[in-house]
Order: C-alpha cells, then sequence, then structure tokens
C-alpha cells in the first residue's frame, strides 16, 4: 500500500537525486552525497542526515535495497541499489520532469504550445 501512496505523490529532489545516483551504480552514503554534488555542479547538497533519512524512507517504499558492504578509506561501508521498482518510479519522473520542463520552457521563451 505504501508503494502505490508514494507513486501517487511528487518525488522530492533529494529521492529523486538519490535514484538517479543509485541508477548509475550501487554507492555507500557519504559517495552518494558527493556524487548528487558533482552531477548537479554543487548546486544540490545532501548532508549525511538528511542523506540517511532519504536512504531509510525509500528502503522502506522498496525503491532500493542495501547491497552488501564495501571497504573504503574510512572503512567498511553498507553499499545501496536501486530496484526494479525504483527505476521504472524513476522513469516515470523523468518523463513527468522532461513533460514540465518543456511547458516551462515555452512559457518563459514565450512560445505558445
Amino acid at each position: 500500500m505504501e508503494k502505490q501512496i508514494f507513486a501517487q505523490q511528487k518525488m522530492n529532489d533529494n529521492e529523486y537525486h538519490v535514484l538517479v545516483t543509485l541508477a548509475i551504480e550501487p554507492l555507500y552514503g557519504y559517495r552518494i552525497c558527493k556524487e548528487v554534488e558533482q552531477m548537479t555542479r554543487g548546486r544540490k547538497k545532501i548532508s549525511l542526515a538528511t542523506l540517511y533519512d532519504t536512504l531509510h524512507r525509500l528502503v522502506r517504499q522498496g525503491l532500493i535495497e542495501e547491497n552488501g558492504y564495501q571497504q573504503s578509506e574510512g572503512g567498511i561501508r553498507r553499499t545501496y541499489r536501486i530496484t526494479d521498482t525504483g527505476r521504472q518510479l524513476l522513469r516515470e519522473e523523468f518523463s513527468m520532469r522532461d513533460a514540465l520542463q518543456g511547458i516551462n520552457r515555452s512559457s518563459i521563451m514565450g512560445v505558445k504550445t
């Protein structure tokens, strides 16, 4: 039931950026933060506290899952990966955001559709 409710709600930016990052490869928390920052050219930064709230929420909703552990400079880190459900929802979000960008671009440029 929770997954259906989520699918009907707008995905927030933190959820979106985490899913995009994990769609590329499984990562651990700190790397997710760094990848989001790099992907957005520094325009989006997610604190670790916010990230872990987002990760726990996405796990509960079945959109991501734990993927094991990875050794890093700071020790052993839990990694996460996107699920098939998460990938499908991300595709839907891409489509919606693309449509909205087209509408906004037309409005800003004064083009009528």
